[in-house]
């Protein structure tokens, strides 16, 4: 069985928050505690949403989100996304240095009041599960939502660490409870960290609706060529 998310407490967790969000930026942190080796063979293979990455469907040239000031923090609400819209996110992970142990990852989608809509896929060991708040800003995020009566669904979107490479991961457009989402804007996180090596996070403005696009994320350390397309 995988593990239930470990729980900071409220306290911890807001005051993290608040530090992670000050000047209206997501901060990185150092990492503070190991994370595990590749643990392939302790994950169901259909477990894991991750694909090689394939040349995505764009339906337009590869552009850098702007950031809209103006735009409202309130959950999006209305129309829901079209039918078999999904969202497409390839980066690559290059190791840094020699011999290094495979990082922890996770990619997921919150509102633009960082409320978490669905964690798309976490990547990290079985064996060391604890060690799943060192990606803070994820953990924070998820944490917040269970906190506030949402089911945990870590287990269902979890997958083994990986070797550096190339990689896509696919959201099929529902939030954690299973239910479709709202055209309307969101923002999309990278996040990884590693043992004896950098944390990195990076996020970019999305907004789905009934057109498709493609989305650049900023490089940060090693992630790089990240981008997300939509597809509807």
């Amino acid at each position: 069985m995988h593990p239930h998310l470990p729980r900071y407490e409220l306290s911890r967790r807001a005051l993290l928050r608040r530090t992670l969000l000050a000047g209206g930026a997501l901060a990185t942190a150092p990492l503070l505690a190991a994370c595990g080796n590749d643990d392939a063979d302790v994950f169901d293979s259909g477990d894991s949403a991750t694909v090689p990455l394939s040349a995505p469907a764009t339906s337009g040239a590869s552009t850098t989100a702007p950031a809209d000031t103006a735009a409202t923090t309130a959950a999006p609400s209305g129309d829901a996304l079209p039918a078999g819209a999904q969202l497409q996110v390839a980066f690559t992970y290059t190791a840094s240095g020699g011999r290094v142990k495979n990082p922890y990852i996770a990619v997921w989608v919150e509102t633009r009041a960082g409320e978490l809509v669905q964690t798309i896929s976490v990547w990290y060991s079985t064996r060391e599960a604890k060690y799943l708040r060192e990606l803070t800003n994820w953990y924070v995020t998820e944490s917040n939502y269970l906190d506030a009566g949402g089911a945990d669904t870590v287990a269902s979107v979890s997958g083994a660490t990986r070797n550096a490479g190339t990689y896509q991961l696919v959201w099929d457009g529902r939030d954690a409870a299973g239910n479709p989402v709202a055209q309307g804007d969101y923002v999309l996180l990278v996040e990884s960290a590693r043992e004896h090596g950098p944390h990195q996070v990076t996020s970019a403005d999305i907004s789905l609706g009934s057109e498709g696009f493609t989305v650049t994320l900023p490089d940060d350390g090693e992630l790089t060529a990240l981008s997300a397309t939509y597809v509807v």
